[in-house]
């Protein structure tokens, strides 16, 4: 599975990043800003995670991250990325396999969004 995905976006920079927010609100994330101006998208209980680890259900604390730069020929790319280590980590393999099969279904509706929209113009997995 995907450590990383990059969304190529042509037109206005800032109503994409408003949409890939929005995709992940509505996938359940509390989104903040990063100091670079990229998103940190967190979702689940840090508590009950370390309590119950990967049985937390819905409650499985995960993070992820969105970076934003601009390609050499000027569109917006969107990397969004997971920690591998982390979810392991607090959730053990199990939890290490559920933050795996969110983050591709995050990743699946942030490219929805962006294809919806008519902005997508390519994705790579990484």
């Amino acid at each position: 599975m995907a450590s990383s995905y990059d969304f190529f976006i042509s037109g206005d920079h800032n109503a994409a990043k408003t949409l890939i927010g929005d995709a992940l609100t509505a996938e359940g994330f509390t989104i903040t800003m990063n100091t670079d101006g990229g998103f940190h998208a967190v979702r689940g209980s840090t508590a009950a995670t370390v309590l119950w680890g990967g049985l937390a259900g819905k409650k499985l604390h995960m993070a992820f991250d969105t970076q934003f730069f601009v390609d050499n020929q000027g569109q917006l790319v969107a990397r969004l990325v997971r920690d591998l280590g982390t979810s392991a980590l607090k959730g053990g393999a199990l939890g290490a396999s559920k933050t795996a099969t969110a983050f591709e279904a995050t990743s699946h509706a942030v490219g929805t969004a962006l294809t919806n929209a008519g902005v997508l113009t390519s994705s790579i997995a990484n």
